[in-house]
């Protein structure tokens, strides 16, 4: 059974890319908004509370971008042109280096419009990239929008969940998207259609070429029944009964090898329980570092290391990273 009627629900009131639009059509749209308010620039801002390890320093500039089009038109102003910079959604999957980052930040976390249009069995909606999933997954659930449920105990933003395919049980973003619009460093805006969009374990979409920022997402969501979704998110969420609920980490350290698990692999190797500092490997999941007071973004990166060692050399596995990292380590 469909959910109630649906309305357009925004957190900012603006208008809708159609549903054929392409780059040009895109860059029109947007330049015909022209400059919006001036995008919010903080100097010298220190990253630690925007980061779910809560550790790391400052970066040169953060920009705060309170909608897509802010977002675009602060990158065409050309002040992300020169010198490092990096994109933040959620901050649930990174470490930030401790002491000054010598480059630049933007923040998504302000750009959280969306509009959402029912059309037969299914909705169509555009979501930009700041919009969180926990928010995304609460809305499907009073609207009885099915595919959505594996965002169950997934943290973060709907653009970092497509950047790094994020998922659970198999299932991610992948088959529900249309369309997603970004801009690159230079001001370029671009829509991708899904065919140009190759999804694979825990990896960017565009591989190693990725845009320099996701601007907003398009997606077809199914109708399901209440019932059905409830008992998916049932399901997703025993998935992660292992997990440190409520502990400051930034999700799973590393990705699954093809040999198995990597949270298996950690414990097998004796890892719960070690620590570096302020930082201490779960008892409750190997694949977790907690930061239980004071951790530091190189006790943080010493352990993960330690761990990974430990693995290479007991199992000969190099595990990859999931997590990303803002500066040098």
């Amino acid at each position: 059974m469909q959910g109630g009627p649906l309305r357009r629900y925004y957190t900012h009131d603006r208008g809708r890319l159609s549903r054929n639009a392409r780059t040009e059509d895109s860059r029109k749209t947007r330049g015909d908004i022209g400059l919006m308010a001036a995008c919010e620039i903080r100097k010298n801002c220190p990253l630690r509370g925007l980061n779910t390890w809560g550790s790391g320093g400052s970066c040169l500039w953060l920009a705060a971008p309170r909608s897509s089009e802010e977002a675009v038109s602060f990158v065409r102003s050309g002040a992300a042109s020169e010198g490092d910079v990096y994109v933040l959604g959620g901050g649930s999957n990174v470490l930030v280096q401790d002491g000054l980052l010598a480059a630049g930040v933007v923040s998504c976390s302000g750009m959280t419009a969306a509009s959402f249009a029912g059309a037969g069995g299914f909705v169509s909606a555009w979501i930009e990239a700041g919009f969180p999933v926990k928010k995304l997954l609460a809305l499907a659930v009073e609207k009885n929008l099915g595919g959505l449920e594996f965002l169950a105990g997934i943290p973060g933003t709907v653009g970092g969940a497509l950047c790094g395919n994020a998922g659970a049980g198999g299932v991610s973003f992948a088959p529900l998207v249309e369309r997603i619009e970004t801009v690159s460093r230079n001001g370029e805006l671009r829509v991708w259609e899904a065919g140009e969009l190759k999804w694979s374990y825990r990896a960017s979409p565009w591989g190693s070429a990725a845009p320099f920022l996701i601007t907003r997402a398009f997606l077809r969501i199914p109708y399901s029944t209440k019932d059905n979704i409830i008992r998916n998110i049932r399901h997703y969420s025993s998935l992660k009964k292992g997990q440190p609920i409520g502990a400051k980490t930034a999700g799973c350290v590393f990705k699954n090898p093809p040999e198995g698990a990597a949270g298996m692999l950690l414990d097998r190797c004796g890892c719960k329980g070690l620590s570096v500092g302020g930082a201490f490997v779960s008892e409750r999941h190997a694949n977790f570092i907690e930061n239980r007071g004071g951790a530091s973004s190189s006790d943080i990166f010493a352990l993960a290391e330690k761990c990974r060692a430990r693995v290479r050399a007991v199992f000969g596995v190099k595990l990859e990273y999931e997590i990303k990292f803002f500066g040098a380590f």
